[in-house]
C-alpha cells in the first residue's frame, strides 16, 4: 500500500470543502453567478456578431442547429466558470448558431430582462400618446431596474439598434427584431392564453420603441432620479484655484438648474400618469359597482330559478305518478290484447273454413255460368248473322237506288255538255266566217294588228275546246266504270236502259263543217248507273271556255262596227268569278266594259 502524500490529502480536503460549500451556497448567490455568466457570454457573442454578421440576412431570426447551439452554450459556460478569459473560436460555427446561442442565453435567464415586477408599468407606457412624456416615463422605469438587469438590457438594446441600421441588407427592421426578442425582454410570470392574446401586440410595440429610441433613452442621465456622485457635483479632492472653483460651481449650478427643470417636467408627467391611473381606478370602481348590481340581479334570477325548479320538480313528480298509472293501464291493455288475439285466431280459422266452402260453391256456380254463357254466345252468333244478312240486303237496296240517281244526274250533265259543245262548234264556224270577212275588208296595217289579237283569242278558244273534249271522254270512261259497279251490285235484277244523247269522237277542224253522220252518231249504250258529280275545277274550266267564246264573239262584233275592243279578258273573267256573277249576265257585263272603253 502506497503512502499518501500530504499535498494530495490537502487537495482532496479542499475539493470536499468546495463541494460542501457549493451544496450550502445560497440560491441568491447562484442567481448572481448565473447572471454574471450570462452578461459575459452575451457581450462576447455580441462582439463577434457586430464584427462579422451585421449584414447577414435573417440574423437572429433564422434558428441554427439546436444541438450545436446547446454545445456552444455549454462550452462558453464551462470556460467562464473555470475563470479563464473567453477565447473560444466562434468562426468555426455557423453564424446562425452563434445568434441562436445568444437568444438561448437570454431565454434561459431567470426572469425577463425588464423583470416581472415592472411588467405592468411597462405595459402602462403604451397608453401614453405624447412621445416626450412616454420617453421620460420609460427612462424612469429603466433607471429602476436592478444593476445586472440594467447592464444587460443596455448591451442587448445597443446591439439590436446597430442591427436595424443595416436592415436594408439583413432585412431585420425594428419591428422584426421586436417580434423575435419581445419574450426575452418582457413577459408575465404566469402566462395564460388570454394574456398572450391580449398583451403580445403591446409587448412587441414596447420592444420596438426601446430599440428604435435607444440613443435618446441612454443619453447622459442628468435627472435627480439617478444617484449623483461627489465628482458629478464638481467636488474634487485636489485643490483648485478660487476662479476654477467658481467656474466649477457655476457649471454645477447650471446642471442643478437643468436637473430641477427636468425634475419638474418628469413630475408633471408622473402627475399626468397618476391622474390617468386614478381615472382608470374610478372606471374600475364603476365597473365593480355595475358588476355588483349584476350580481344582485343574478341573485334574484337565481331565486326565481330555484322557485321555478321547485315547481318543475312537483310537475315531474305528478308526471311520474301519471306515468305509473299509464304503465298499469298499459299492462291491462296488453293482457286484453292477448285475449283478443286468441279470439281473432279462432275466428280466422272459422273464416278460413267458410272460405273453403264458399270457394267450392263458387267453382260449381262458375261452371254453370260458363255453360250458360256458351249457349248464350251461340244464340247471339245466330242473331248477329241474321241481322247482318238483313243489313246487307238493306244496304244493297239503298246503294242501288243511290247509284241509279247518280247515273241519271250524270247522264243529264253529259247531255248538257254535249249540247254546249255543239253550240261551241257552231259559234266557232260563225267566228271563222267573220274572221274571213274581216281579213278581206280591213286594210293591211290594221289587218296585221287585228289578226294578231284575233288569232290569239282563237288559239285560246281552240285549246279550251280540246280540253273540253278530253274531259268529256274522261267522263264517259267514268260512266262505264260506274255501270260495271252497278251491275255487280245487283246481279239478280234486270238492267234498266235510259236514252242518252249521242257523243261525237270526231275532232273539230277549222274551216271544215262537221260530218252530219258524225254529228248524229250512233246511240250510245245507256249507262245503268248515274255518273259521279262533276268536280268544281271542271265547272270553272267550262265557265272559262264559255267566257272566251263569248268574249271572242263580242270583240268580233265590235271590230265589224269599227269600235275599240282591246279589253283585258283574263282580268274581266277573274272579276266575274270573284263577284260570283251569273253566267246569263256575263254578256251584258262585257258589253258594258266595251262601251266604257269607247
Amino acid at each position: 500500500m502506497e503512502p499518501i502524500s500530504p499535498t494530495a490529502s490537502s487537495s482532496k480536503k479542499n475539493n470536499a470543502v468546495t463541494k460542501t460549500f457549493k451544496k450550502i451556497l445560497k440560491p441568491g448567490e447562484k442567481k448572481k453567478k448565473q447572471k454574471a455568466t450570462t452578461l459575459i457570454a452575451v457581450k462576447y457573442l455580441i462582439q463577434y456578431l457586430e464584427q462579422h454578421c451585421l449584414e447577414l440576412e435573417g440574423i437572429c431570426r433564422i434558428s441554427g442547429n439546436t444541438i450545436k447551439v446547446k454545445e456552444l452554450k455549454k462550452q462558453l459556460e464551462s470556460e467562464i466558470h473555470s475563470g479563464s478569459e473567453l477565447s473560444h473560436d466562434l468562426s468555426k460555427y455557423d453564424k446562425h448558431v452563434v445568434s441562436g446561442t445568444l437568444k438561448m442565453f437570454l431565454r434561459d435567464y431567470d426572469e425577463p430582462l425588464l423583470t416581472f415586477d415592472l411588467y405592468k408599468n411597462f405595459l402602462a407606457s403604451a397608453d401614453i400618446k405624447e412621445k416626450g412624456a412616454k420617453m421620460a416615463f420609460i427612462k424612469s422605469l429603466l433607471s429602476a431596474l436592478p444593476k445586472d438587469h440594467s447592464d444587460l438590457v443596455q448591451v442587448v438594446l445597443k446591439f439590436l439598434y446597430t442591427l436595424q441600421l443595416h436592415s436594408q441588407k439583413n432585412k431585420m427592421t425594428c419591428s422584426n427584431l421586436a417580434i423575435v426578442f419581445a419574450p426575452t425582454l418582457l413577459r408575465l410570470k404566469e402566462e395564460t392564453l388570454e394574456s398572450m392574446m391580449t398583451d403580445s401586440n403591446i409587448i412587441s410595440e414596447i420592444s420596438r420603441f426601446l430599440i428604435e429610441e435607444f440613443n435618446p433613452l441612454y443619453e447622459m442621465n442628468t435627472t435627480i432620479l439617478y444617484k449623483l456622485k461627489s465628482q458629478d457635483l464638481g467636488i474634487k479632492e485636489e485643490k483648485k484655484s478660487v476662479s476654477e472653483q467658481l467656474e466649477d460651481a457655476k457649471l454645477t449650478i447650471d446642471q442643478l438648474t437643468k436637473q430641477l427643470a427636468e425634475e419638474a417636467r418628469e413630475r408633471s408627467i408622473l402627475e399626468t400618469y397618476s391622474n390617468s391611473l386614478d381615472q382608470k381606478l374610478q372606471e374600475q370602481s364603476e365597473c365593480l359597482k355595475s358588476v355588483q348590481e349584476e350580481k344582485d340581479s343574478l341573485s334574484e334570477l337565481l331565486n326565481e330559478f330555484r322557485e321555478t325548479n321547485r315547481k318543475q320538480s312537483e310537475e315531474i313528480q305528478l308526471l311520474t305518478d301519471s306515468k305509473n298509472k299509464i304503465e298499469t293501464e298499459k299492462n291491462q291493455l296488453q293482457s286484453l290484447k292477448e285475449q283478443l288475439e286468441k279470439q281473432n285466431t279462432q275466428l280466422n280459422q272459422d273464416l278460413q273454413f267458410i272460405k273453403q266452402e264458399h270457394d267450392k260453391q263458387g267453382k260449381e256456380l262458375e261452371s254453370i255460368k260458363k255453360l250458360y254463357q256458351t249457349k248464350l254466345l251461340d244464340f247471339e252468333k245466330l242473331s248477329k248473322y241474321s241481322s247482318e244478312q238483313s243489313s246487307q240486303i238493306a244496304t244493297l237496296t239503298k246503294d242501288v237506288g243511290v247509284k241509279t240517281d247518280e247515273n241519271n244526274a250524270f247522264v243529264q250533265k253529259v247531255n248538257l255538255l254535249t249540247k254546249e259543245r255543239d253550240d261551241a262548234i257552231l259559234t266557232s264556224e260563225r267566228v271563222q266566217g267573220q274572221i274571213t270577212l274581216l281579213l278581206n275588208t280591213n286594210t293591211n296595217g290594221k289587218k296585221g294588228s287585228l289578226s294578231k289579237s284575233v288569232k290569239k283569242d282563237y288559239e285560246n278558244a281552240q285549246k279550251k275546246l280540246k280540253d273540253y273534249e278530253a274531259k268529256i271522254s274522261l267522263l264517259e270512261k267514268e260512266k262505264y266504270q260506274l255501270t260495271d259497279q252497278l251491275s255487280k251490285l245487283k246481279p239478280a235484277t234486270p238492267t234498266t236502259t235510259t236514252t242518252t244523247t249521242t257523243t261525237s269522237s270526231s275532232k273539230f277542224i277549222i274551216g271544215k263543217k262537221p260530218n252530219q253522220k258524225d254529228k248524229k252518231g250512233s246511240p250510245a249504250p245507256t249507262p245503268s248507273t248515274p255518273p259521279p258529280p262533276i268536280d268544281e275545277d271542271d265547272l270553272i274550266s267550262v265557265k272559262k271556255f264559255a267566257f272566251y267564246w263569248m268574249n271572242l264573239a263580242l270583240k268580233t262584233d265590235a271590230l265589224v262596227k269599227g269600235e275599240n275592243c282591246n279589253i283585258p279578258g283574263s282580268e274581266i273573267l277573274e272579276d266575274l268569278l270573284q263577284k260570283n256573277v251569273r253566267v246569263a249576265l256575263w254578256n251584258d257585263y262585257v258589253l258594258t266594259k266595251i262601251k266604257e272603253l269607247n
